[in-house]
């Protein structure tokens, strides 16, 4: 058993011992693959100065890579390529990086992406003499000239009627541009400026917008050679810690941006510098001194992604206001803003077409637009107070002139700043003449069925005053002589023609009602009058007539359109009262009260009551509760109120009497009606 176990061991030591050298041989060719002496390095020609290309290669990329190797001892071989053939070329494994490349999420799936080794951004270029672009809202229907495949590329597509000349380089959309192919130029700021100030062209053009996008360039490894990725990181750290990135920068860039930088590098080192000295003064050990460099390596990482955040937070922002202009002018509203010195500060298309005005308005004072002056010269006060108040969904009429009469509907409310205090107010309007005229249409087909009605109605009421008529006529042959037959009909014959008399002309009144004549009106007067005249007769009926108002009730309406609903609302109240069986004395109210602007007046009766199906027909023409009425008085009399801009509310139940209110709008009795139109259009209250 013994012998055995040592003969397994034996065996197991001999299959190693042959198996070690393959092993060996293949780590030792792993680790020449990834520490070999020479990297090929494809860079583009076309991008100074990054790359510029001379008796030797050099440029601000070239120059960082250059010190990156001889901190790592690499050897570097440079290969010119387009950006398309080098991103070919690295994920073919012909060449080992890709120098001065930003990052993309499309070109994340073929190499890995080092440290950033310069930071700049994306500017738009124009002629210095060009008024028509003033940012990158403007470019729609112009030529902008660019580099396809990059992130301005991606970024314009998101923008309508950009018309673009797209290259395969920076510099070659650059001459395009100052050929005059192009109305502007889109790309590297860095670029742009040393192409400009080698042609000698840095006074003709200038950047409207040197921060478009942010742009940060890295190099590019093989996919999954982190070997090599781990070198260039490494590398590029030292670089900047040792003041070399600082000198290659100065001497490539020398502009304020690159001064600004270096001094604010050397107050970030200062503060650095005394912060770490007052670390160390306190922890005063090598060990806390280690603490301190992790606890500063974790704060630099936050303070990238922090900047990284406010980066992307620039671009959403960039992103945001373009997309709310868009919005703003393809909303199918007319929207104009006021702000708090009464001036227009925006307006878009639909309110300028619909106003038929230009974007001179812009800056001056509303009210010298007459349209703008009727609608919100009184609204702008109380939705400028900051309470709240808002007018939604308000219909009005515009007379633009010569019988152009526009319906449109408007919304008034406030404009808030970020604080939420209030700033102005936005005027939004829409044109609704066509859904005006599909009411006025559908107006007309019930007017249409209401007449029909009117004419069913009218035949049976007709037909009973002339039966009368028409048998005394027959008779008065026979019975010409007799007293009784004379005093007969002298007395039934007029009553029924005053009957017939009055039934047509409540008819009329209802259909086509008298032309109105408006006029400050005083109620007290008006209601004084009527209790004068119904005084008696309640009081013969043995009902109370109750009455009370107050004083100084004055409202803009016609008188005896005003009267007469209030004589026929009185009578229907004795009838309804009078059909009670019941007998005991009952109490007809008249009541006038002020209330917030308003003037209401009520009368109640101790009557019958109403139903509620009652309630819905009440103000139709011929629907009747009497045995003998026209069922044209509660009509014309709701007809009359409306015409006088006023309400009329029917409530009460069944058995417990009703009451009928009429509400107006409150006026001062030495108040003026004004009349008269605007010279550029008329505003038309249609409420």
């Amino acid at each position: 058993m013994g012998s055995l176990r040592a003969l397994t061991i034996l065996v197991i030591c001999s299959v190693i011992w042959l198996l070690l050298p393959v092993f060996l041989y293949a780590e030792n060719k792993e680790i020449q693959k990834n520490t070999r002496d020479t990297y090929v390095v494809a860079y583009d020609p076309n991008l100074p100065p990054l790359h510029i290309e001379g008796e030797r290669l050099s440029g601000f990329s070239v120059d960082v890579l250059e010190n990156i190797a001889d901190q790592t001892g690499m050897q570097l071989e440079y290969v010119p390529m387009l950006k398309e053939e080098s991103l070919k070329a690295v994920e073919a494994g012909e060449v080992d990086m890709v120098l001065s490349v930003n990052f993309s999420e499309s070109h994340a799936d073929i190499m890995e992406f080092s440290e950033s080794i310069l930071s700049t951004s994306i500017g738009l270029l124009v002629d210095s003499d060009t008024e028509t672009i003033n940012g990158i809202s403007d470019l729609s229907n112009h030529v902008t000239a660019l580099q396809r495949e990059t992130l301005e590329y991606a970024f314009l597509k998101n923008i309508r009627r950009v018309h673009y000349q797209v290259t395969s380089n920076q510099i070659t959309a650059l001459r395009l541009f100052t050929q005059g192919r192009a109305d502007a130029f889109i790309g590297s700021v860095n670029t742009a400026e040393h192409f400009l100030k080698q042609q000698d062209l840095e006074e003709e053009y200038e950047f409207i917008d040197r921060y478009v996008l942010p742009l940060e360039y890295s190099i590019g490894v093989q996919k999954e050679n982190y070997s090599l990725l781990h070198q260039l990181n490494r590398g590029i750290r030292e670089v900047k810690s040792d003041g070399s990135y600082t000198d290659l920068y100065g001497k490539w860039f020398i502009d304020q941006d690159a001064e600004r930088a270096k001094l604010l590098w050397t107050i970030i080192e200062v503060i650095g510098a005394l912060f770490l000295l007052t670390v160390i003064l306190f922890l005063l050990g090598v060990r806390w001194n280690r603490q301190l460099k992790k606890e500063v390596k974790k704060k630099t990482s936050v303070l990238h992604r922090v900047n990284q955040s406010l980066q992307d937070q620039v671009i959403k922002t960039k992103n945001s206001t373009e997309f709310q202009r868009q919005i703003l002018n393809s909303s199918p509203r007319g929207i104009i803003t006021i702000n708090e010195k009464k001036q227009i500060s925006s307006i878009n298309p639909k309110a300028m077409r619909f106003l038929k005005i230009g974007e001179e308005i812009k800056g001056t004072v509303f009210t010298k637009h007459p349209l703008l002056k009727n609608v919100l010269e009184k609204k702008f006060p109380f939705v400028m107070e900051g309470k709240g108040k808002q007018y939604l969904g308000e219909e009005t009429i515009w007379e633009r002139g010569e019988g152009d009469l526009l319906y449109f509907r408007y919304y008034v409310y406030p404009l808030y700043d970020f604080n939420g205090e209030v700033k102005g107010i936005i005027f939004a309007l829409e044109d609704n003449t066509k859904e005006q005229m599909m009411r006025l249409q559908m107006f007309e087909q019930e007017k249409n069925q209401a007449l029909s009605r009117v004419v069913a109605g009218i035949a049976h009421e007709i037909r009973n005053p002339l039966s009368s008529i028409k048998t005394f006529v027959e008779m008065l042959p026979k019975k010409f002589n007799s007293k009784k037959f004379q005093n007969q009909i002298t007395t039934y014959v007029p009553k029924e023609i005053d009957r017939l008399n009055q039934l047509i002309e409540g008819l009329i009144d209802y259909a086509r009602p008298k032309k109105q004549k408006k006029e400050i009106v005083d109620i007290c007067s008006i209601l004084h009058d009527c209790v004068m005249l119904f005084e008696k007769t309640v009081n013969h009926k043995g009902f109370r007539l109750d009455h009370q108002w107050d004083t100084d009730l004055y409202i803009m309406a016609d008188t005896s359109q005003l009267k007469q609903v209030l004589i026929n609302l009185i009578i229907n109240g004795i009838d309804a009262m009078e059909e009670q069986q019941k007998k005991k004395q009952r109490t007809l109210t008249i009541k006038a009260w002020k209330d917030q602007g308003t003037v209401c007046i009520s009368l109640e009766d101790e009557g019958a009551g109403i139903s509620e199906e009652t309630k819905k027909k009440a103000f139709e023409p011929f629907f009747t509760t009497k045995a003998k009425g026209t069922g044209l008085g509660l009509s014309i009399a709701h007809q009359y109120i409306k015409d006088n801009d006023g309400k009329m509310v029917l409530e009460g139940k069944k058995g417990k009497g009703t009451c009928v209110e009429l509400t107006f709008a409150e006026v001062q009795k030495d108040m003026e009606l004004k009349r008269g139109g605007e010279p550029h259009g008329q505003y038309i209250d249609h409420r």
